[in-house]
Parts: structure tokens; sequence; C-alpha cells
């Protein structure tokens, strides 16, 4: 069955949720394309989807449950988007795994490091798989993944982190070296910075307002980043001329400090 009946493109949001998963799907959904939402929290999948067809009408989103850790899951939901929107034009590759406080290596258990790495690094290597093949045969395509100041720089309590995100730029790399050539665009976006979602803003804000700061409490865009400000970069890459493709990008606030965790 068709959730898809005008045939518009397809982006598929995988790592979907709050903050920069759901801003890039509205973004896009606004330009014209149905979003496929994908991440492992149904409550926090149903919602974005509900939302969004609030604010733009039926079948502009659909949501599929998916571990990222699990190859097998990822092609399923994959199959599903195939068969119920049609072939992806768009992947955005948006999951990150990491403790909000750091552990040195030898605190680190290998269950952690190895599931970190999974849905920082695996996820997005079969999810690549899963569309690549139609991406070719159309001769056009985007793959951007997001990426972090830990995809450039090990710091100390990332040891769960950082190898992830390090690969995942690699990948991007290798995508752009074998496929640029055949139409697909592969992207790399390094988010240097936090990101003014529930969690990390509402934490900033509270220290802002002990701390009696009030300017950054009044202009907020300027210390953190804004999820909505950040989907235009997403939109931005993906509708670049095709002779001036951008394989990596990296954006900060504009009080925010190159490579910030240098």
């Amino acid at each position: 069955m068709s959730f898809n009946p005008q045939k518009k493109p397809v982006i598929a949001v995988v790592g979907a949720g709050p903050g920069i998963g759901e801003a890039v799907a509205r973004r896009f959904v606004q330009e014209g394309f149905v979003v496929a939402l994908l991440a492992r929290t149904e409550d926090k999948l149903q919602t974005m989807s509900t939302g969004i067809e609030a604010d733009f009408g039926k079948h502009t989103a659909r949501y599929y449950i998916t571990d990222l850790r699990v190859e097998s899951q990822i092609i399923s939901s994959f199959k599903s988007i195939k068969e119920e929107l049609g072939p992806v034009d768009v992947l955005v590759y948006n999951a990150g795994a990491r403790r909000v406080n750091g552990r040195s290596i030898l605190d680190t258990t290998t269950e952690e490091f190895e599931n970190f790495t999974k849905i920082n690094l695996f996820g997005a290597f079969w999810s690549t798989k899963c569309v690549l093949p139609d991406m070719i045969s159309a001769s056009k395509g985007t793959i951007i993944f997001t990426g972090a100041t830990g995809s450039l720089r090990g710091m100390p309590g990332l040891s769960s982190f950082s190898p992830g995100k390090f690969g995942l730029r690699s990948l991007a790399q290798i995508i752009t070296r074998e496929y640029q050539s055949q139409g697909i665009h592969g992207a790399h976006l390094i988010i240097d910075g936090p990101v003014d979602g529930k969690l990390i803003g509402g934490v900033m804000r509270r220290k802002w307002e002990q701390a009696g700061e009030k300017e950054k409490l009044e202009e907020t865009d300027r210390f953190v980043m804004q999820p909505t400000d950040l989907a235009k970069i997403y939109w931005y890459l993906h509708t670049q001329p095709r002779s001036a493709w951008t394989q990596e990008l990296d954006v900060r606030a504009q009080n925010e400090t190159m490579f910030s965790k240098l």
C-alpha cells in the first residue's frame, strides 16, 4: 500500500528525534518531500509524525521503529519505506550515542563501546547500503551524515563516542570518492558545539539563569545552535548545484570557539 499517493520525493531521517532530526524533517517536508522517520522510541516518533502531518497535511510523514544497532531491523525498515513511500532520494543519518558524563577508557565497558559504535557508525553503513542501489539507478541522491567536534578530535571521556564519529567522517569521504561521479552527493556536517534541544538547551538556560547571564538568555542563538537554522544547512547541502558540491562543512554558533573542544 502506498502512503505517498502524490509520489513526492522521499527523505529518510535516521536517528530522528526532537531537535536536529525533527527540524530537518520539517524543512524538507515544507519543500515538498515526504519523510520517513527512523528511531527506536515509538512515542517520540509518533509525536513527531503526528505533528508534521498536523502542520503539513496527511501523507507527509511516516515512522519506522528501528534499533540502529541491528542490521536486520534497518534493512526491514528501508524495505518498508520503499514499498510504502518509494525509493529514498535523501538520506540524513543523524543518530548519535554519547554519555552526558564522560568515562575514561578503563571505565568504559565493551558493551557500551560496541553499542555506541554501532549507532554512530554501523547504522550509517547499513543505511547507506540500503539506499545506494536506487540512487545509483536514478543517477542522483544525497547522503548527509551528522558529525560532531568528536569527529575531528578525541577528548578525555569520549572513548565510546569519538571513534564511531571518526569512522563516520571516513565513510562520508569514501561515499564521495566511490559514487560522486555517479550523481551521489555525499556530505559530512560537523556540528561544532551544543545544540539548543530540550536537554542541552534546558541545562544551559538554567545555568545562565543561576549565573545571571541575561545576555545569553536574550540572544541564545549567538551561543547555542538552533535546530531550525541547522535544518537550513542540510537543505542547502541537498540543493547545491552539481558544479559546486560541498563534501564537508563545519558549523557553530557565533560565540562558539572553532572546534570548541580543543
